[in-house]
């Protein structure tokens, strides 16, 4: 199992590295970088200011160079200063990660239990009209995009009178406060991991409900509660965890929207406000985290395996 680890985390610092090179050469290629928008708002746009201003914030060094450079201070723990505020990235990272994973595992926590209920419950009622109504409802949540689920629950919100609370206030600060700021995103971001998840898991109880050793566990009367939850939905877990992974990728790229919908600054907010400022450091820190918490859940993920189904277990190790 260690060796099994050790393999994943090797790759996936792999595929981090090829996005942050990718990410690093693709924005630099994006027309109307940070020196004009700096100067633009000053007022004054010549070619020597050009010249000078980039090769102030080192912009007029080849691309290779420039990444190399980043690359080396990102290893010794320097994620740079902001080229607009001067403040270090690696603080902005800290106080925006916090809002982000705050929604993120609120709404992962939420789609994970209306999903594997919704599809545990639509397995027992199949052919029923229950059955019906969930798996139409988990298409229709599937088929809607997080930017219009977000522009949605706030005119429903609105349509009934209530308005979430501004400013954004953390946690520790105001704790009633801070939950109604993100619940609300958090449920726009859950319903479209449930739907996923409420298919899949249908799917697989379908699958598992027909397999010989729930007939035995039945034949043995063993209760039916025992027979589908404690054998049925504990066989099925393999496929609805490693969605869950995917999802929990697919939902930190939704945050994106959410956050900058809701207000809440967390780094999807932050990363929208770097693309559109060009503010490169702080772009490729965010980008850079965001492929680091995916590359950990889904290591975390695939770890998981050998604690639900045994088999799994045996053969990593």
């Amino acid at each position: 199992m260690l060796t099994f680890a050790l393999r994943r985390a090797v790759l996936g610092l792999l595929v981090l590295a090829t996005v942050a090179l990718l990410v690093f050469v693709a924005i630099r290629f994006v027309p109307g970088d940070i020196v004009n928008q700096q100067l633009s708002e000053a007022g004054a746009v010549t070619p020597e200011l050009l010249e000078q201003k980039r090769a102030q914030l080192g912009l007029d060094k080849p691309i290779a160079t420039q990444f190399v450079l980043w690359a080396r201070d990102v290893l010794a723990g320097d994620l740079g200063n902001s080229l607009w505020t001067g403040r270090p990235v690696a603080s902005q990272i800290g106080a925006a990660l916090i809002p982000t994973m705050q929604l993120s595992i609120l709404a992962i926590a939420l789609g994970a239990v209306l999903g594997i209920g919704a599809g545990v419950a639509s397995a027992l009622w199949r052919g029923t009209p229950g059955d019906m109504v969930l798996r139409v409802s988990s298409t229709v949540f599937l088929a809607i995009p997080q930017l219009w689920m977000g522009l949605l629950m706030l005119t429903g919100l609105a349509a009934i009178g209530y308005f979430i609370p501004l400013p954004y206030r953390s946690f520790s600060d105001a704790p009633f406060v801070n939950l109604q700021q993100v619940v609300f995103p958090a449920i726009a971001l859950a319903l479209g991991v449930a739907a996923a998840l409420s298919r899949l898991t249908r799917s697989a109880m379908l699958e598992i409900i027909g397999a010989d050793f729930i007939r035995a566990a039945r034949a043995r009367g063993v209760s039916s509660a025992g027979i589908y939850i404690g054998h049925g939905l504990k066989n099925a877990l393999i496929p609805v965890i490693t969605l869950v992974g995917t999802q929990f990728g697919h939902l930190l790229s939704g945050t994106v929207i959410i956050e900058r919908i809701f207000n809440v600054p967390g780094l999807g907010n932050m990363l929208f406000e770097a693309v559109a400022t060009r503010d490169y450091p702080v772009l490729q820190a965010a980008v850079l985290t965001y492929g680091l918490i995916t590359i950990t859940v889904n290591l975390l993920v695939d770890l998981s395996y050998g604690m639900v189904d045994p088999r799994v277990r045996e053969a990593r190790s």
